[in-house]
């Protein structure tokens, strides 16, 4: 059996068994795979790395186990048992028919329609699971990560209307790029699809691409120019491309001929630790190059960037935009409720102590479980602010920080109140410029905050960022 019409086989199979098609990579790992190919060149054939190829393709052999009911199927024997698994179920070998458990599914290649750019009149897809690809509607959404469980997406969607309304606005007037700025756990990805969900019929093509899985920005890159050339035109091969420039190129022209969204996600992992903000590692300053591309050439597409560190993007005409999620807010007490605390009228105070973060109040409300429980006013009692599981991911955050940062947010969390960075102290031992350019970077990795008083600007720290501050900077002086 040829290798393309055992992938389209397999692919039907697993759309009738599971409701979702192979997605893009899953599709690459497979035919390469059954052509003799193993890990490494297909990782760098697709121009992912190594390690997300080896995991996609060990999760998709664990799918196949689960559908064709096969125990250890790995790279080594997957074509044998998927041309068993077949040919043992073909009714009729004269028609363009399978019949797998009296289910009829047209396996013919050249009757399964490459899909086109859709149009306003177009289907619009109506599963919510992002991690399925609806290669109908030109979407790969493949590398989208779950999302949290279902009150707390009920109690982002709740609360981020004025957001929502915001980044379809920026969408509306042809915003180029687009930062989604938050810590961890805030709700980034979350808004994100919703978003999607409310804006879908305005593109020909969403892509979505977690940065983390490839080694290099021209990577990701011709990663998705091959996405676009497979649906563009299926029957040719993607034109071979020798430098970064003639990939910068090629895509734009795509963002040009088609109205596509493409969603990068985890940005801060191309960023230096050990720098002030948005400065980028040395092996992904072409990152840098390309936003800057996009955000001054004429198209009518857009990148949305999620990121917990803002990129440094100059562009003028209000074509790049950035938005910082902040707290839940009362929103929050969804997921109080969902863990059934207690002493209602003591949880805004908890959801302020840990800035309405849905991650992180996560993580306390187990604590309140484990430690006092469920018993919230108990918790509240304790003297100092308890952090627990949210030390290693705020960790994470500060292993980011230069010499500098750290500096300037040790003296602001050792403040009683915010502080007012044009009135310093004479022992200050920076300079004016070295302070305010450490305020700057602060605030671009969301760990600072500005606060709008009648005398002026201020600045500040979350409780959480300032107890974790003093915890761990301290020590290390």
């Amino acid at each position: 059996m040829d290798v393309q019409t055992l992938v389209e086989l397999t692919d039907n199979l697993l759309f009738t068994k599971t409701g979702k098609h192979l997605d893009s990579l899953q599709r690459v790992i497979l035919q390469s795979t059954l052509e003799g190919k193993k890990y490494p060149e297909i990782a760098e054939n697709s121009h992912c790395k190594y390690n997300h190829v080896k995991r996609v393709g060990s999760e998709l052999w664990q799918l196949l186990e689960d559908v064709l009911k096969e125990d250890d199927i790995k790279q080594s024997n997957v074509r044998s048992i998927l041309e068993n698994f077949h040919f043992s179920h073909i009714s009729n070998t004269g028609n363009d028919f399978v019949n797998i458990n009296s289910n009829h599914i047209n396996i013919c290649p050249e009757n399964r329609q490459s899909p086109t750019p859709k149009n306003k009149s177009s289907p619009t897809p109506t599963n919510q699971n992002l991690n399925d690809t609806n290669p109908e509607n030109n979407y790969d959404l493949s590398e989208a990560p779950d999302l949290y469980c279902l009150c707390v997406r009920e109690a982002l969607q709740s609360n981020r209307h004025t957001e929502l309304t915001t980044l379809k606005q920026w969408i509306e007037n042809h915003t180029r790029i687009i930062t989604i700025l938050g810590l961890t756990g805030i709700g980034k990805s979350t808004l994100t699809v919703e978003l999607i969900q409310q804006i879908k019929d305005k593109f020909d093509y969403i892509i979505w691409r977690n940065i983390d899985n490839y080694p290099s920005c021209e990577s990701l890159q011709t990663n998705i120019i091959q996405f676009l050339s497979q649906t563009d035109f299926p029957s040719q091969k993607p034109e071979k491309l020798a430098n970064s420039q003639s990939i910068n190129n090629q895509l734009i022209d795509y963002l040009r001929k088609y109205r596509c969204l493409l969603i990068f996600d985890n940005l801060q992992e191309i960023f230096a630790s050990g720098k002030l903000a948005g400065t980028y590692l040395e092996e992904h300053e072409n990152y840098g190059k390309f936003f800057q591309q996009i955000a001054t050439s004429s198209h009518k597409s857009c990148l949305l960037l999620l990121s917990q560190e803002q990129p440094k993007i100059t562009s003028g005409n209000n074509h790049c935009q950035t938005l910082k999620l902040d707290s839940l807010g009362k929103s929050a007490t969804a997921i109080l409720e969902s863990k059934k605390l207690t002493d209602e009228d003591k949880w805004l105070d908890l959801i302020n102590l840990y800035n309405g973060n849905p991650l992180w109040l996560n993580i306390i409300a187990d604590a309140v479980e484990d430690l006092c429980d469920r018993n919230v006013a108990q918790f509240l009692s304790c003297k100092n602010l308890y952090l627990g599981d949210l030390e290693p991911i705020l960790e994470r955050n500060f292993q980011r920080l230069s010499e500098l940062e750290k500096q300037v947010i040790l003296w602001i969390a050792n403040q009683e109140t915010a502080v007012d960075i044009s009135n310093i102290p004479p022992d200050f031992p920076l300079s004016h410029s070295d302070l305010w350019k450490g305020i700057q970077s602060l605030k671009r990795r969301c760990l600072v905050e500005k606060v709008m008083e009648i005398e002026g600007s201020f600045f500040t720290i979350q409780p959480v960022v300032k107890s974790f501050s003093k915890i761990l900077l301290a020590s290390e002086q």
